[in-house]
């Protein structure tokens, strides 16, 4: 039983483009606005944590899809890159969740 659906017949552009990069901006843009009008602080810590569920699922997708590539450096280049913006995307929202939970417990 598969608990977590990877998109694992799908070309590694799909994958890397429209399940990775313009969801996790957008993903990402609602929480700057968030944050940049300071507006619901428990709903940003929210994004954030659902924001970093769903990079563990796309890094686990573009790795699952990549060897298929038909260009292998593009699969070994979009598993770097997806990494990378992994890497950062744990980063900053470790650092704007603790900015959100001050203003949450502060006020």
């Amino acid at each position: 039983m598969q608990i977590t659906y990877l998109p694992e017949r799908s070309p590694l552009w799909k994958v890397f483009w429209l399940y990775g990069v313009i969801p996790s901006s957008a993903l990402w843009l609602a929480v700057y606005w968030l944050v940049n009008h300071h507006q619901l602080p428990a709903a940003t810590l929210g994004m954030l944590v659902f924001l970093l569920a769903y990079t563990a699922w796309i890094v686990a997708a573009v790795w699952k899809v990549a060897p298929s590539a038909k260009d292998p450096r593009y699969g070994v280049m979009a598993q770097a890159l997806t990494v990378g913006w992994a890497i950062n995307t744990v980063l900053v929202a470790f650092f704007v969740g603790l900015q959100t939970l001050r203003l949450l417990l502060v006020g």
